[in-house]
């Protein structure tokens, strides 16, 4: 019997290998990693894709839960309320500007926060 792989990161590396390996090498070798031109070109391009105005990357998906906590000012001693069926770091993005994660039961057809509880 053969193995079922459940998903083959590999594949798609494998495909772009050489476009993949070109843009690493210039980032490393202009040295800037944060805030580069390919950085900011990547953000140009998704402006552009979206049509929105501003786009800002991060470095991983807790940034990305992160930041817009930080935008709006949320506080220790304040209270922010996700579905109880989430992932950790939903939460634990709240935790880490201070406030209280509340979690609010998920309705069973949509798993968003119902409502009435």
């Amino acid at each position: 019997m053969e193995e079922i792989k459940f998903n083959d990161l590999g594949a798609q590396y494998r495909a772009l290998k050489k476009d993949i390996d070109a843009a690493i090498t210039n980032v490393i070798a202009d040295s800037r990693f944060i805030s580069g031109p390919q950085v900011e070109q990547l953000e140009a391009e998704l402006c552009a894709y979206t049509g929105r105005k501003y786009c800002v990357t991060c470095g991983n998906g807790t940034d990305a839960l992160r930041m817009p906590l930080m935008a709006w000012g949320i506080k220790p001693g304040d209270a922010v309320f996700v579905p109880a069926f989430t992932f950790y770091a939903s939460s634990e993005v709240i935790s880490l500007c201070g406030a209280t994660p509340v979690f609010v039961d998920s309705c069973p057809d949509t798993f968003n926060m119902d409502p009435e509880d």
